[in-house]
C-alpha cells in the first residue's frame, strides 16, 4: 500500500511528509502502515485526496477509480470481441439496429458509427464509443483478483470473455473525447425531459454486477437471453414489439444513470 501511495505522491509532485501535513496525520504516520493497518477513515482520506478508490490502495483493484475501470475494460473488451468473427457479427448487427432505429441517438452519432463500421482499425476512443453504442449492460466481476469473465449484453445476445485486468492498458477517456450523444428532449421514466447526454454519463461508474447473476437465463450455446414478455400496451398507447423493446432498453439506460449517481 505504501508503494502505491509513494507512486501517487510522485505523480502529483508531493512528498509523503507534505501529504501527511495536508491530511492532518502525524509525521511518519504513513510509514507505520507497513506494520499496522490504517483506520478506514484515514484510508479514505488518502483515497479522496488522490481521487482513487480504496480498492486500488488495498490492491483489490488494478484500476485507480471506476471511470478508469469502465474505460479500460470497454476498450480491451471490444478489441477482444472484434477479434472473433462470430462476436464481430453480433456487434455489427447490434450497431446496425441502433443506427437504423434512430430512437435514441443524434444523427451525427449514427453517421459517426456508420463510418466506424467501414474502418479496419480503430483508435482507443473509437473502440470506447463503439462499446457505448452497442453494449446495453456491462457485467463486471465482483473482485478483479478472481478469474471471472466480463459480459457485454447486446440486443438479445451477450458476449462473454476473459481479460487479464491487471495487465490491460489503463485508460481514462473524457466526455469531450467521445462522439456518442443522445437526442435532445428524450423523456425520462419519471416524465422529466432531459438535455442532451453523452453516453459516458450513464457509464462513468459502471455497476459491478455478479457475472453469474443471469446464468440461468442464458442459453449455453448461443449466449443469448430469453426476452422478457412485454405488455402490448404502454402508457395507454399502441406500440409494436420492436418499439416496446426500444422503450425498455431506454428505461434501463435511465435506471443505470440513477444507480450511478
Amino acid at each position: 500500500m505504501l508503494e502505491k501511495i509513494q507512486s501517487l505522491c510522485k505523480t502529483h509532485k508531493i512528498t509523503l511528509t507534505q501529504l501527511e501535513r495536508e491530511l492532518g496525520f502525524g509525521r511518519g504516520a504513513l510509514y507505520k502502515w507497513t506494520k499496522s493497518f490504517p483506520t478506514a477513515d484515514n484510508l479514505q482520506k488518502v483515497a479522496d485526496f488522490f481521487k482513487v478508490s480504496t480498492d486500488y490502495l488495498l490492491g483489490i483493484s488494478p484500476f485507480t477509480n471506476a471511470k478508469e475501470a469502465g474505460c479500460s475494460i470497454r476498450v480491451a473488451g471490444m478489441k477482444a470481441a472484434l477479434d472473433s468473427p462470430q462476436n464481430k457479427k453480433l456487434i455489427w448487427d447490434a450497431a446496425r439496429i441502433n443506427i437504423d432505429s434512430g430512437f435514441w441517438f443524434k444523427d451525427s452519432t449514427r453517421k459517426y458509427i456508420e463510418s466506424l463500421l467501414k474502418k479496419e482499425a480503430f483508435t482507443d476512443v473509437e473502440y470506447y464509443d463503439l462499446s457505448l453504442f452497442v453494449v446495453w449492460e456491462l457485467i463486471l466481476p465482483p473482485d478483479f483478483r478472481e478469474n471471472t469473465p466480463v459480459v457485454f449484453v447486446l440486443w438479445g445476445q451477450s458476449i462473454t470473455f476473459y481479460l487479464d485486468y491487471w495487465s490491460i492498458p489503463k485508460l481514462t477517456i473524457e466526455d469531450k473525447e467521445s462522439k456518442i450523444f443522445y437526442k435532445e428532449g428524450l423523456d425520462d421514466v419519471n416524465g422529466e425531459v432531459s438535455d442532451e447526454y453523452t453516453l459516458s454519463e450513464f457509464t462513468d461508474r459502471p455497476t459491478r454486477y455478479l457475472a453469474t447473476e443471469r446464468v440461468e437465463e442464458q442459453d449455453a450455446l448461443t449466449g443469448s437471453y430469453e426476452p422478457e414478455t412485454i405488455a402490448a400496451h404502454h402508457d395507454g398507447e399502441e406500440w409494436t414489439d420492436e418499439e416496446l423493446a426500444e422503450i425498455e432498453r431506454f428505461k434501463e439506460f435511465v435506471r443505470s444513470k440513477k444507480r450511478d449517481k
